[in-house]
């Protein structure tokens, strides 16, 4: 779990989406129940619908899966933007009336159009496994395991959501791993901190001469994944990948 670089709870519920995704796509197409929760939703978000489109044209080449849920999903829409112009038309000649009886004494607020009724489900069912795999960590460290001790110093570590919610959800629960992570968390962003800063002064024309050491060099992308959980190799020139 965590030999790999970048924050090991983001790829391991990168995993579980993409096990959510195959399940949804296998379920979806033949029991519109099941696709209740996306319909409530109002669809996957950005990152998941990449992935769902990704996942049914890898299988069979066609989206068909895809386009049976969202050709679903534009109707729903659809629907809700008439009842939304309905409704709207409705208040809109209601305060007309109270205004020219002289009743109207403040305006309503708008009627707020297409709110979701619940999360993307792909979100919702890898967050869960996310927190299940951060409270393993939790667990893992509150026995003072040496060898997860040392597995974890050598890898990048949780990112910033996940050790917040990690806290969050298990640092009354585990104290002693959320002590021993707070710590350890603390004295890495420090180091990184003092190597970008090395950074920052050699950038300097009056110290041109002098070599950026290796972490150094390295400290701005492990500082990144900590802020995304992102692998540092991701971040790169390729403005391409953006457009």
């Amino acid at each position: 779990m965590l030999a790999l670089p970048g924050c090991p709870i983001c790829r391991r519920s990168r995993r579980a989406a993409a096990r959510s995704v195959e399940s949804f796509l296998w379920e979806s197409v033949n029991d519109p129940q099941a696709r209740q929760p996306f319909i409530a939703a109002y669809g996957l978000c950005p990152d998941h619908t990449r992935l769902l489109a990704a996942a049914d044209l890898s299988g069979t080449g066609r989206p068909l899966a895809t386009n049976i849920m969202y050709e679903q999903l534009g109707r729903v829409v659809s629907r809700d933007l008439h009842s939304w112009e309905k409704g709207s038309r409705l208040g809109s000649g209601l305060q007309r009336l109270l205004k020219r009886a002289g009743l109207a004494r403040e305006t309503p607020a708008a009627k707020t159009a297409l709110v979701p009724r619940g999360p993307c489900p792909i979100c919702d069912s890898a967050g869960q496994a996310a927190l299940t795999m951060i409270d393993s960590l939790f667990a893992e460290l509150e026995r003072h395991t040496q060898d997860i001790e040392v597995a974890y110093r050598a890898s990048d570590g949780l990112c910033l959501a996940h050790l917040r919610e990690g806290l969050d959800h298990l640092g009354s629960i585990h104290p002693q791993a959320a002590g021993w992570l707070v710590a350890e968390t603390t004295t890495r962003l420090e180091r990184q901190a003092a190597w970008m800063q090395e950074m920052i002064r050699k950038n300097n024309w009056e110290y041109r001469e002098e070599k950026l050491t290796p972490d150094e060099a390295d400290a701005w992308r492990k500082m990144l994944t900590f802020f995304t959980g992102l692998d540092g190799d991701r971040f790169t020139h390729h403005l391409d990948d953006f457009t």
